[in-house]
C-alpha cells in the first residue's frame, strides 16, 4: 500500500500529474481541488495516494491532504459512484460545499454537480451523511495555492475534455463562461463555472 509520494513535480495537468522520486516517475490522477494547490513543475510536492486495483485496472489517485483522500474513499463506497465519478464530483464543487450538501441532506445542491443525478445524490446523502465530518482545508494540511499559468481558457477546455465531456458540450459551455467572467480569472473558476452550465 502506498500512503503518499514525495518528490519533484515533473508534469502538471488539470486531471493528472507526474511525480519523480528515486528515479521513478509516477502518473497520478488528481481532482481539481488538488490541482488548485500545486506548485509549479520542478518544485517538491507531497501527494497522498489512493492505490486502486480492479482486474486489469491499476491507477494512482492523488490528493493534497489526507482529508481530501478520505472524502474520495467515502465517495467510492457509495453504490454507483466509482473513482471516475468521485473525481468528477471533487472537481465540480469545493470540498467544503460537498461536505455541507451531504451533512445538510441537500439533494438539490448535490444535483448541481456534473455526473450526479437525483438517485446518486440521494444515495450519497443516505450512505455518507454524518460520516464526512467538518472539513477544514487549513486543518488538513493542504498545500499553498500557487498562481495559474496563462492560457486559462485553453486549459479549461482541455481539462473538461479530460473529464469525459465531448468537444461540442465543452465549446458551448466555455463560450458561455467567456461572456460571464473575466478572461484573466483563474482556470479553476473557468472550469467550475463551465461545469455549472454544461
Amino acid at each position: 500500500m502506498i500512503d503518499y509520494i514525495r518528490g519533484a513535480l515533473t508534469d502538471k495537468e488539470i486531471s493528472h500529474i507526474a511525480i519523480e522520486t528515486a528515479g521513478v516517475g509516477y502518473s497520478v490522477s488528481i481532482p481539481l481541488s488538488t490541482y488548485e494547490q500545486l506548485p509549479e513543475p520542478g518544485k517538491e510536492v507531497k501527494i497522498y495516494i489512493h492505490y486502486y486495483v480492479r482486474d486489469d485496472d491499476v491507477k494512482l489517485y492523488g490528493f493534497a491532504s489526507k482529508a481530501d483522500r478520505e472524502i474520495f474513499r467515502h465517495l467510492i463506497t457509495v453504490n454507483s459512484v466509482g473513482p471516475k465519478v468521485a473525481m468528477s464530483i471533487m472537481s465540480g464543487v469545493s470540498i467544503e460545499n460537498l461536505v455541507m450538501y451531504v451533512n445538510a441532506g441537500d439533494t438539490a445542491g448535490l444535483k448541481k454537480i456534473p455526473g450526479v443525478g437525483a438517485k446518486t445524490a440521494e444515495r450519497i446523502i443516505v450512505e455518507l451523511k454524518g460520516k464526512l465530518g467538518m472539513y477544514s482545508s487549513t486543518a488538513s494540511g493542504a498545500m499553498t495555492k500557487r498562481p495559474i499559468a496563462k492560457g486559462r481558457k485553453e486549459e479549461a477546455y482541455a481539462a473538461m475534455l479530460s473529464l469525459g465531456y465531448n468537444d461540442k458540450q465543452v465549446a458551448k459551455a466555455i463560450e458561455r463562461v467567456s461572456q460571464e467572467i473575466n478572461e484573466s480569472a483563474p482556470v479553476e473558476e473557468w472550469i467550475k463555472t463551465a461545469l455549472q452550465v454544461i
